[in-house]
């Protein structure tokens, strides 16, 4: 199929993006790498009358190290954070799982988190590590938590005329555990846990990355991985099924993988 036509513009500024999107409000979409949307355009499930390019934006690249963590810029390609030096290994570990090679070339962080497929590993790091997401339109700039953020699968609190300009992440050195499943090498999650300190989400599963409290709640006080980890997991955590997994194969195996990071976070 070919998408619905549509007019193209690619800015050279933030400010220049800005005020397209403050004149095209919903009719405009973002092109933050393609790797999502242009499929979606050439199924027309997806029909801007506006497609804005933001791959000449410099604003939008480039990792900086903050006070308190790191500043990833949207328009950043997981290729750039893959070939960075210095950053935390739990990043490293999830951007391994994105795609193949050539996906990661010209896929962006922001991509991803805007487009909140449930499977993405980036929508889960930001859960699990706290992210703070900077917002920004030509009527201002807001920050949301990354639980904020996230309201349904593929669905972001993005206003119209909102773009998504970096992501900031705390530090987050230290023991962690990240795991998925996976029908071949590059696909899509069936299923996938992850850890940090005491904090536990579960993505793949339900509707949008979950944090399993009761899990967390058990790390907290001294547990550890097991038979009543992986029970809690299975009770708490919100599981769909499919054409490519049931909702009780995502449980369990969620389950196996909650206590699979677990015990790798304990034994760093």
């Amino acid at each position: 199929m070919k998408s619905s036509p549509f007019d193209y513009h690619r800015p050279e500024s933030l400010a220049e993006a800005l005020s397209l999107f403050a004149e095209w409000g919903e009719e405009a979409r973002a092109l933050a790498g393609g790797q999502s949307l242009v499929p979606m355009l050439a199924m027309r499930l997806a029909r801007p009358a506006v497609l804005v390019d933001l791959a000449r934006i410099p604003e939008l690249r480039g990792v900086t190290k903050t006070a308190g963590g790191w500043r990833i810029g949207s328009m950043t390609r997981e290729v750039e954070l893959e070939r960075a030096g210095g950053l935390p290994p739990i990043i490293a570990a999830a951007i391994s799982h994105i795609g193949h090679f050539q996906i990661r070339t010209q896929g962006t962080v922001g991509g991803s988190l805007v487009h909140l497929d449930p499977a993405g590993e980036w929508p889960a790091l930001s859960v699990l590590l706290e992210a703070t997401l900077e917002l920004v339109s030509s009527r201002g700039s807001r920050r949301l938590s990354a639980r904020e953020f996230a309201l349904a699968p593929m669905l972001a609190a993005l206003e119209p005329d909102e773009l998504l300009v970096a992501v900031q992440l705390p530090d987050c050195g230290g023991p962690f555990g990240f795991a998925e499943v996976e029908r071949r090498p590059g696909d899509f999650a069936l299923v996938g846990a992850a850890c940090h300190g005491s904090r536990v989400v579960a993505f793949g599963t339900g509707r949008v990355p979950q944090r399993l409290t009761g899990c967390e709640a058990h790390l907290a006080a001294g547990g550890g991985p097991g038979l009543e980890l992986r029970k809690l997991a299975e009770d708490e955590m919100e599981a769909h099924g499919d054409i490519h997994a049931s909702a009780a194969y995502r449980r369990q195996v969620g389950a196996r993988l909650v206590e699979r990071v677990v015990g790798a976070a304990a034994a760093a």
